[in-house]
């Protein structure tokens, strides 16, 4: 793994613990984090000992968001004759837009499931973040909002995409047109998290036995599931089943199903072989 600014990761017992790591700047999502985020997530998806991974944080808060000021709009560079060109700047910010869509999309892309463990402010691009996550628990004094609406903007990197999906719509409109915290309890009570914690600390601890317990099954069915479920949620019904079958069809594990039934017979744990290693274009070799 590569060392990171914005991240600490750590990986034992096919868990993979990926940190939000600059506690005093409340995790802010500076540009260098944009960088960081799709590299460390491609790291973890060609891992093949990596079976989930949990995305908690450090500090008081989990991430205060995005870091405007090291922005500048996301532009630069525009043309500046005396008046820049209105269709430059809107596309150069489309354009901007849809980068940091993609590098968010990504957690949902990888073929392990992200376990997001939440404290304090969840807040504008850091709810972005969770919503494209797996699963999601929260410690009792954590709260979110979709804070572009307090500065003026639409959010535009997934929460108005994702949420309606996770919690009520008349609830997700209500939060995104007035800017409101929504806190632990009512988040619990929306769907967003699963459940909430007196402290980080417990939160960590359900956070990793959790994981401990999804890493303890097929890694190949792991994996199915999480597409599976991915694509139908954006698909009908009947194109969801069709894609089931054919999923099925190339990749159910003989192998592991046997495993899996020999170990519950046994009363053992079951001992699944790791992922096949894919390289890296960019890696020598012949």
């Amino acid at each position: 793994m590569n060392n990171y600014t914005c991240f600490k990761i750590s990986i034992k017992d096919h868990v993979a613990n990926l940190i939000l790591n600059r506690p005093n700047e409340l995790n802010t999502m500076i540009r260098k984090f944009w960088v960081e985020l799709p590299a460390v997530l491609e790291d973890i998806n060609r891992n093949s000992e990596i079976r989930v991974v949990i995305m908690s944080s450090t500090g008081k808060h989990f991430c205060a968001g995005m870091d405007l000021a090291a922005f500048s709009n996301g532009v630069d560079n525009i043309p500046d004759d005396k008046k820049p060109d209105p269709a430059r700047v809107g596309e150069a910010l489309y354009r901007s837009a849809k980068e940091l869509q993609g590098y968010i999309s990504t957690l949902e892309k990888i073929r392990v499931p992200v376990i997001a463990a939440i404290q304090g402010a969840c807040v504008g691009g850091a709810l972005d973040l969770i919503t494209a996550c797996d699963i999601r628990l929260a410690s009792k004094e954590a709260f979110f909002c979709i804070q572009e609406i307090n500065i003026g903007m639409a959010a535009d990197v997934g929460t108005l995409q994702r949420l309606p999906r996770i919690i009520p719509d008349s609830k997700m409109r209500e939060l995104a047109y007035t800017g409101r915290r929504m806190y632990a309890d009512e988040a619990k009570d929306s769907g967003l998290v699963s459940d909430i914690y007196e402290s980080q600390e417990e939160m960590l601890e359900a956070a990793t036995k959790m994981a401990k317990e999804i890493a303890s099954k097929s890694p190949v069915a792991i994996y199915g599931l999480k597409a599976i479920i991915n694509y139908s949620r954006d698909h009908s019904i009947s194109d969801s089943l069709d894609f089931n079958a054919l999923w099925s069809g190339a990749m159910l594990s003989q192998k592991d199903m046997t495993e899996a039934m020999s170990a519950n017979m046994e009363k053992r744990d079951a001992a699944f072989t790791k992922m096949a290693d894919v390289k890296n274009f960019d890696e020598t070799g012949d």
